[in-house]
């Protein structure tokens, strides 16, 4: 079926083209009979206004893109939803990217941006390697500013709203230090990454803050991922038995959590467990999951403000700003 354009509802309602098209735009100049007839005929006719077609003309889209490593992770999700939200209500649409925490796929989401024109870009960089980022000059060469979300890429100039990773890695890490565990085994991800070393950086400052010997090789790498936690926790479990183990985000945790149970290992009374994040699944688990709380809700807030804002004053200065994460309580760790 062919799609019905506005020469076709200028027809119908016996309008010039001109006429239609001021009626569908609300323009005061249209005899407002007129105008009822020509919403009508659209209405009846099933018109839709070519939005970007019209914001095209006028050199903005009000279309942000936002890439996101992946949807497995329920953490991301959130973001997807939140940040949606955020734009719907100041009238603005969102572009999808997945990235797979892939660069080649991150510069191919960023080229499909440029090709639609988005007014502005929000990234969740890759947790995986130290990119080459040369392909975000591509937006930069085109006055398409950047806001990066989560974390961050050390080499380019760009505001950034994240989660003090640091601090919340340091509250975990000394809240089981204070309640007798020595010996915590921490899951990261590449620590050349900043996601993963601000991490690592909480959780020694704990240490170092107690006095409590530590050994590098406690410090386990890993893919960020379900997998990621349950095979290194195979690994750890081939020496002596940690008393904790943390891992970078909950999904990670989840699969510790599936290997200790498979073992009969037993959370918290053997081995306590924690994650980060807070993701829904973590409340929900059959253990509760010891974590931290990353406040989604005002990050992704936070950052479509700064967008919006590099939008109107592409001069503003760069800046990170960092929110408080809360340290969440369950029943996957408890006192030695």
């Amino acid at each position: 079926m062919a799609s019905i354009t506005i020469k076709d509802v200028a027809k119908r309602a016996q309008v010039s083209l001109g006429t239609a098209s001021m009626a569908l735009n609300g323009k005061k100049e249209v005899n407002p009979a007129t105008r009822e007839k020509v919403l009508a005929v659209a209405k009846q006719l099933g018109y839709f206004p070519n939005k970007y077609a019209r914001l095209l003309n006028s050199k903005q889209t009000r279309v942000i893109g936002l890439i996101i490593t992946d949807i497995i992770n329920p953490f991301f999700g959130v973001i997807i939803d939140d940040i949606q939200e955020e734009l719907a209500q100041r009238d603005y649409d969102i572009m999808l990217g997945i990235s797979r925490g892939n660069i080649l796929k991150e510069e191919s989401c960023i080229n499909k941006f440029i090709e639609m024109q988005v007014d502005g870009v929000i990234i969740v960089p890759s947790h995986k390697q130290m990119p080459n980022t040369a392909h975000l000059r591509h937006l930069r060469d085109r006055n398409i500013p950047i806001c990066f979300i989560t974390a961050y890429y050390p080499d380019v100039m760009a505001p950034c709203v994240m989660t003090d990773l640091s601090e919340g890695s340091f509250q975990l890490t000394k809240y089981l230090l204070s309640h007798g565990h020595r010996k915590i085994v921490y899951i990261v991800a590449n620590r050349a990454i900043p996601v993963s070393n601000l991490r690592v950086e909480g959780y020694l400052n704990a240490y170092r803050e107690a006095g409590v010997p530590f050994s590098p090789d406690w410090i386990v790498i890993s893919e960020p991922t379900y997998n990621g936690g349950y095979n290194s926790t195979n690994k750890i479990l081939e020496n002596e038995y940690p008393d904790a183990i943390l891992a970078m985000n909950d999904i990670m945790a989840m699969g510790v959590l599936k290997h200790l149970k498979e073992n009969n290992i037993r959370v918290p009374e053997d081995v306590s467990v924690a994650g980060y994040d807070d993701i829904l699944y973590a409340s929900l688990l059959e253990t509760t999951l010891t974590t931290v709380q990353q406040p989604m809700e005002q990050m992704c807030q936070k950052a479509v403000e700064v967008i919006l804002n590099k939008i109107e004053r592409p001069d503003e200065i760069c800046e990170k700003i960092l929110i408080r994460p809360q340290l969440i309580i369950r029943s996957s760790t408890q006192a030695q």
